[in-house]
């Protein structure tokens, strides 16, 4: 416990056990209806003043849209082409791909390629469009070494 002196130390006083610094400075600043400036009112002369109504200025420029505005209304937009979509009775397409059966053949052309390969060649083959379309691309003569190549 910290003891002061008041004689020695001016704006100190205790509260129960503890010594607290500029003690009637925080009483006045925290009491209910503190004042202190000239034309300052409490907060109980606030309440009962009417509050003035604000004017606006009519050459001021337009506030800027909220962004949080804006996006809310493109998911407006969203949910009504969405919901439009939805009552469509018309069947989706299906993607197009590679019928198993010209992959095989494809694989089937190929000069000096083992059953093995060919069918490790065909499963990567049937996964992926895009490789078969590549194999496509490629000269007979290098088809084999492409194959054998993929991970």
């Amino acid at each position: 416990m910290v003891r002061a002196n008041k004689a020695k130390e001016k704006g100190i006083g205790s509260y129960k056990t503890k010594v607290v610094r500029h003690w009637d400075s925080i009483c006045t600043i925290y009491s209910k209806d503190h004042v202190n400036g000239k034309g300052d009112m409490t907060g109980a002369e606030n309440a009962t003043k009417p509050e003035e109504p604000i004017e606006v200025s009519p050459e001021m420029a337009p506030k800027r849209a909220r962004t949080g505005e804006a996006i809310m209304c493109m998911i407006g937009e969203m949910r009504t082409t969405f919901k439009d979509d939805l009552k469509t009775t018309d069947p989706l397409p299906f993607p197009m791909a590679t019928p198993p059966s010209e992959i095989l053949a494809a694989l089937q052309l190929i000069p000096d390629f083992t059953q093995d390969d060919m069918l490790r060649s065909y499963g990567k083959l049937i996964m992926n469009e895009r490789l078969f379309e590549s194999l496509m691309e490629l000269p007979m003569h290098m088809r084999k070494n492409w194959l054998l190549v993929l991970p």
